[in-house]
């Protein structure tokens, strides 16, 4: 990913400061108030798309919501970028950070017939015996391997997706290739994990939620009729059985269908359809959106050479469904669950974006919390910093 291109957008720090944050402060609060002083005392998982300048790592040091160890080190931080370059020039600014270099979508879908086996040597680097000795049984097993490594760091208190492109791409198969990618995270987000005590020992854990943010561009406009097909199906499910749904659509939207707003206007299709899309998976793996906070949505408009496009920004608060899935009858939802779901759609149908503009952000003071972000990075860089110093 390297240098994001958008690193300095006051809206885009805008969306970090007002949305990212309260979030992530919020999953921080849940630590804080857990049972034993154990779960209390550990740090809070991250998981990003960072790019080089790693700026929401940094604005959550910061505002003390992500702590780096004794030695500055961020320990609990887990991150991809495209190159093993990438992730060398991240870590200067965020030491100890795990990373990834390579393709996200390639790693976690990589078929792993042996994906629930894992081994502490590097027997996952060898050629397996009934397969040549070829480069590209190697870059397999490379990839097996990395596949493997980044499961082990489930789960993660807060899931940044900050997609730089498009959610669905008209040549990926159904459901499409990150669709897929997020079903394997919610899985492995159910993964138990250990934290250590005073006394050296480690007691297991799980999570029973998580803040999920996630990034994508609107669109893309050819679209195949596929993929609209399955955006259709998705509102039109909860349209279908529910008349009071059908009424917070129609007064939000002005329209009676929803296949006349996707052809109408494809924006505000693509605001309700898109989340109720990552809504289904949740619940499909065992979670679901607390309805206290719902899904908030922001979008920013950016001019580009092909016109200007909309990113659209999706934040909620995930929780652990309750019994668990291996304690429930094929097909049940339980009843908080369903009612929780349903609260969800409707205020999803209620209320649209909020655009982000220039209009309604307080630059001075965005401006002066990014410069603050900055010389935190400068400092863990060992870069000489203007002005004062930071803590």
């Amino acid at each position: 990913m390297g240098i994001f291109e958008f690193e300095d957008c006051l809206l885009k720090h805008h969306i970090r400061t007002r949305a990212w944050l309260p979030l992530c402060s919020k999953r921080r609060e849940a630590i804080r108030s857990a049972s034993s002083k154990a779960a209390r005392q550990r740090p809070l998982r991250y998981f990003t798309f960072c790019a080089a300048g790693a700026i929401d790592v940094l604005m959550l040091d910061v505002e003390s919501v992500i702590h780096p160890s004794a030695g500055g080190h961020f320990e609990s931080v887990c991150f991809f970028d495209r190159t093993s370059e990438d992730v060398i020039e991240t870590q200067k600014r965020i030491p100890g950070a795990v990373g990834f270099p390579g393709d996200f979508v390639s790693v976690v879908l990589v078929a792993d017939p042996e994906e629930a086996v894992f081994v502490d040597d590097l027997s996952a680097l060898e050629s397996p015996p009934d397969q040549q000795d070829t480069e590209q049984t190697h870059s397999m097993q490379r990839l097996r391997a990395q596949h493997r490594a980044f499961i082990m760091q489930f789960p993660f208190d807060v899931v940044n997706l900050d997609l730089e492109g498009f959610l669905f791409k008209p040549n990926d198969p159904i459901p499409g290739q990150m669709v897929n990618c997020l079903r394997k995270i919610c899985e492995w987000q159910r993964k138990p994990f250990e934290v250590r005590t005073g006394s050296r020992k480690t007691v297991t854990m799980q999570l029973e939620g998580f803040g999920l943010m996630f990034t994508t561009q609107v669109g893309p406009p050819n679209l195949g009729e596929n993929y609209l097909g399955m955006l259709s199906d998705c509102v039109l499910k909860n349209l279908e059985g529910d008349a009071s749904l059908r009424q917070a659509f129609r007064e939000s939207t002005g329209f009676d269908d929803h296949l006349t707003l996707r052809d109408s206007n494809f924006l505000r299709f693509f605001e309700l359809a898109a989340p109720k899309v990552l809504l289904d998976v949740l619940v499909e793996k065992d979670w679901y959106v607390d309805p206290a906070d719902g899904i908030s949505l922001y979008e920013i408009e950016r001019e580009s050479k092909d016109g200007p496009y909309r990113m659209l920004h999706l934040v909620m608060n995930v929780v652990k469904q309750s019994p668990a899935l291996d304690r429930r009858p094929p097909g049940d939802m339980p009843v908080e669950v369903r009612t929780a779901y349903r609260d969800v759609v409707s205020a999803l149908f209620s209320k649209g974006a909020v655009l982000v503009t220039e209009d309604i952000i307080e630059k001075d003071g965005l401006q002066q919390h990014l410069g603050f972000v900055k010389a935190r990075a400068k400092k863990y860089s060992g870069e000489k910093q203007g002005g004062h110093r930071l803590a």
